[in-house]
């Protein structure tokens, strides 16, 4: 329902904004001669500004915790970033800046970051009587999580005119740099009935990826409005190196993995943007 709901104000915002604009190009002039027309086309020194909506960009996968109690996990890290299936153009993914220093190429800056972090709280154990009834409820621990997930991409790009003068179609590269991190600290601590105590984690295990690239971009943008438009691009060949380090506790040996992803036309983001 929530995907019908975006896509219905999306088109709502498209048709209201081309009635919108319409109007203003068939108005008649009372007090300037009209001899100069509506331009569309970027200049430089502007700035657009557009939400990015599509597959999530945010590369974490095999981003595997260690367990404390069994093996360290050999996920390696991979580009999820790139998938076959389940792309969605109602998922919005960050946002894109571009700035034209010229007419003709702008400097752009595309990313999002995600952080969370939940403070742990140690277990606290029940009292009971001499029967074993309990008196005083436990209360289970809380166990650190905190995680983190960063992409940004910079780049360039080079536009191009059309017989339309809405439509602005555009080559470019970028240079993205993704970064996930999870960490866990169970502070439980259980004492049997001899009153020998055992201690979930001495300190907290993680797992951090980092990634980075290349990419060629190629996009359109099509003004639906003087400062407003709609935009798609594809990345036609993407590569990717990810490499993860897997930590089980202070003073254990890392695991580390790497990974190598080359995609072609598998990464596509739809934008809705503004200009300044």
């Amino acid at each position: 329902m929530k995907k019908y709901l975006i896509l219905c104000f999306i088109l709502a915002f498209t048709l209201t904004s081309v009635n919108a604009q319409d109007k203003d190009s068939n108005h008649v002039c009372k007090t300037d001669p009209c001899n100069h027309g509506v331009t569309y086309a970027p200049e430089k020194g502007d700035f657009t500004a557009a939400m990015v909506f599509g597959r999530g960009a945010y590369l974490n996968g095999g981003l595997t915790v260690p367990s404390s109690y069994y093996s360290v996990s050999g996920d390696a890290p991979y580009a999820n970033d790139v998938d076959a299936n389940n792309n969605s153009i109602t998922n919005m993914v960050g946002a894109e800046g571009r700035y034209y220093v010229s007419n003709r190429f702008a400097l752009s800056l595309t990313g999002g970051a995600i952080l969370r972090n939940t403070p742990s709280q140690l277990n606290i154990p029940a009292v009971t009587d001499v029967n074993g009834n309990v008196i005083i409820q436990a209360y289970d621990a809380v166990v650190a999580d905190e995680r983190a997930d960063v992409s940004f991409s910079v780049g360039g790009q080079w536009l191009f005119n059309t017989k339309n003068n809405r439509l602005f179609p555009y080559l470019g590269v970028a240079f993205p740099f993704d970064y996930a991190r999870r960490s866990l600290y169970d502070p439980t601590v259980t004492v049997d009935n001899s009153g020998n105590p055992t201690i979930t984690d001495l300190g907290a295990r993680h797992v951090d990826i980092t990634a980075f690239g290349i990419q060629a971009v190629a996009g359109v943008d099509y003004y639906v409005a003087k400062d407003v438009f709609f935009g798609f691009d594809i990345k036609p060949v993407s590569y990717t190196y990810a490499a993860s380090v897997k930590s089980p506790g202070p003073g254990l040996l890392n695991l580390e993995a790497e990974n190598n992803t080359v995609s072609f036309f598998a990464q596509f983001s739809f934008k809705l943007g503004f200009k300044f």
